[in-house]
C-alpha cells in the first residue's frame, strides 16, 4: 500500500500541475472562454461589452474538420473472423463514443480508455486528459503504461475525494478518509499489462503530445483583438459626421411665455438640438457659418486582417481555408483536391496513430473475453468508414475493375463499401456462406454414366454434344 500511496499522490501531482500550466487552458479556450481583448485601463460599460463580442471562437471547427473523417466502422482480424470482438465494441456503444476520444486527443493531446473485466463481458471507458495521467517507462515505446492514476471529484464540492490506481496485477479503488487515502476494494485482473491506452495524435520522441487548439491560442487572441478594433471603429467611426460653424441653434421658446426655455438648475437657455435629415435643407442667416463633414473610417483593412488571420490559424492547423472562410466559388475537381490535400494527409496520419491505439484497446478487450487468439492478434486492422464525397455508384464500378482486370477477391472489399458498417459486412458473409452451403447441398444437374444429362435435355455446349453435332454436318 506504501508504493500505491506514493505512485498516487506522485500521479495527481502531475495531473494537477498538467492542467494549471496547460489544459485548463485549453478547455477554456475550446469552450469560448477567451482572454480578453486589449483595451485602455478606463474603458466604460460600451467597451466592455464590445469586447464580449468581440470573442469568436474558431477553435471547433478546427477540430471537426479532421474529427468528422475519424469513424471506426469494423475490424479485421489477421485470420479467421472478429464478430466476438466486434460485439463487444458494439456493446460498449463504441460507435457514439469513440467521437469523445478522437475529440479530447484532439483537444488536449492526449485521451485514454480503460479496459476492466466484468461478468457481463469488458467494459472500455474513454476518459479525459484531464482526469487521468499515466506513467511509463518508455512513453514513446512502450505501449501500456506502468501505471496510471484516475481522479473523480465531488459533483458538490470540486473536491478529490475518490481515486482509482491501475497497474499491471489489479485495478485499487481508494477514497480520502481525514486527508488520507484508503483501499475500498482490489480487483485483480488478467491481463498482465496495465489496461490502460493511450491516444495521441502528435508525439515526439520525447514523449510530448500537442493538439490542435494550445498552437492557436495566439492566433486565436489576434483574431479577437482584431474583431474587437473592427467593432470599435465600426460603432464610433463608421459613419459621416456632418458640422456647421459659426451658427448658433435657435433656442427652444415656452409656448406660454413666448420666452426662451433655460436650465432650471443653471440657468442656462437651452437651445434646440440640429437635426440631420435627408428631407431636410440647412439654412444659416449668418454669412460666416460653414458646413462640412468628417469621413468614415474605412473597415476594409480590418476585414482584409481578419481574413489573414484566418488563413494563417487555417495553415498552421492544416485545415482547408474554404472550411472556415467559405470563399469557394468556380473551383474544379483538381482545385478542390489539392485545396484539400494537406488536410487529408492529416486525416490519414490521424487514422493510423488512432488505429493502433484502438488495436491495443480491442486486444485487451480479447483478453478480458478469453480470446488469447485475438489477444495476440498484432496484425489486425482497424477499418475506418469512408467519408471521401464519392458515390456508392463511382465506388462500386472501381471495385468492379479492381476484381476483374486485377483478380482481387469480391469479399476483400466489402469492408471498403462507404456507407456500410461491420454488421453489414457480417451479414453478407453470412448470406454468402449460406447460399455457399445450399449449392453445395444441391449441385447442379451433370452427366450420368451413359452419357445423356440428368434432368432431360442436354445441354447445347455439353461436351461431346457438340462434336456428334459436327460429326453430324461433315457426312451431310
Amino acid at each position: 500500500m506504501a508504493d500505491i500511496s506514493k505512485r498516487l499522490e506522485h500521479g495527481l501531482d502531475r495531473l494537477r500541475y498538467e492542467f494549471s500550466e496547460r489544459l485548463e487552458t485549453i478547455d477554456r479556450y475550446y469552450r469560448g472562454r477567451h482572454a480578453g481583448p486589449y483595451m485602455p485601463r478606463n474603458a466604460n460599460h460600451e467597451y466592455k461589452l464590445l469586447a464580449r463580442r468581440a470573442i469568436h471562437n474558431w477553435l471547433p471547427w478546427i477540430v471537426a474538420a479532421p474529427l468528422q473523417n475519424l469513424q471506426v466502422s469494423g475490424y479485421r482480424p489477421s485470420s479467421g473472423k472478429g464478430d466476438a470482438i466486434w460485439d463487444i465494441w458494439q456493446a460498449n456503444r463504441l460507435d457514439s463514443r469513440q467521437r469523445m476520444v478522437h475529440e479530447g486527443a484532439l483537444v488536449f493531446g492526449n485521451a485514454y480508455v480503460t479496459v476492466a473485466e466484468s461478468p457481463d463481458g469488458p467494459k472500455v471507458t474513454p476518459v479525459a486528459a484531464t482526469r487521468l495521467w499515466a506513467a511509463y517507462e518508455d512513453p514513446v515505446a512502450d505501449e501500456f503504461p506502468l501505471y496510471a492514476v484516475q481522479v473523480f471529484k465531488d459533483p458538490e464540492t470540486l473536491s478529490e475525494d475518490r481515486a482509482r490506481y491501475f497497474d499491471n496485477r489489479g485495478i485499487t479503488e481508494l477514497a480520502k478518509v481525514r486527508g488520507d487515502w484508503v483501499t475500498t476494494s482490489y480487483r485483480p485482473h488478467r491481463f498482465g499489462v496495465t489496461p490502460v491506452v493511450r491516444f495521441a495524435p502528435q508525439m515526439d520522441l520525447l514523449g510530448r503530445s500537442v493538439g490542435l487548439v494550445e498552437p492557436l491560442i495566439p492566433i486565436t487572441d489576434r483574431i479577437n483583438q482584431t474583431w474587437f478594433d473592427l467593432l470599435i471603429a465600426q460603432t464610433y467611426g463608421s459613419f459621416k459626421v456632418r458640422y456647421a460653424t459659426g451658427m448658433a441653434p435657435p433656442p427652444m421658446i415656452d409656448p406660454i411665455t413666448g420666452q426662451p426655455m433655460t436650465d432650471p438648475d443653471s440657468g442656462d437657455i437651452i437651445y434646440r438640438p440640429v437635426e440631420f435629415d435627408p428631407s431636410r435643407v440647412l439654412v444659416a442667416e449668418d454669412p460666416d457659418t460653414k458646413f462640412g463633414e468628417l469621413s468614415e473610417t474605412p473597415l476594409a483593412g480590418f476585414l482584409s486582417s481578419l481574413e489573414t488571420s484566418v488563413q494563417h490559424m487555417a495553415a498552421v492547423s492544416q485545415t482547408p481555408p474554404h472550411y472556415l472562410l467559405g470563399t469557394m466559388a468556380n473551383l474544379s475537381a483538381d482545385a478542390l483536391a489539392a485545396a484539400e490535400s494537406a488536410h487529408m494527409r492529416k486525416v490519414e496520419s490521424l487514422k493510423q496513430v488512432f488505429g493502433e491505439s484502438w488495436e491495443s484497446v480491442l486486444r485487451l478487450c480479447a483478453k478480458a473475453a478469453g480470446n488469447n487468439r485475438l489477444a495476440k492478434d498484432t496484425k489486425a486492422q482497424i477499418v475506418w468508414a469512408d467519408t471521401g464525397s464519392r458515390s456508392l455508384a463511382q465506388t462500386a464500378d472501381a471495385f468492379g475493375k479492381l476484381v476483374q482486370m486485377v483478380d482481387v477477391p469480391p469479399r476483400a472489399l466489402w469492408d471498403k463499401l462507404p456507407g456500410f458498417t461491420q454488421t453489414d459486412i457480417d451479414r453478407f458473409n453470412e448470406e454468402a456462406d449460406k447460399a455457399k452451403a445450399e449449392a453445395a447441398k444441391n449441385p447442379p444437374p451433370g452427366p450420368d454414366h451413359l452419357g445423356t444429362f440428368l434432368g432431360g435435355k442436354p445441354p447445347q455446349n455439353a461436351p461431346g454434344v457438340a462434336n456428334a453435332n459436327n460429326a453430324g454436318n461433315a457426312r451431310k
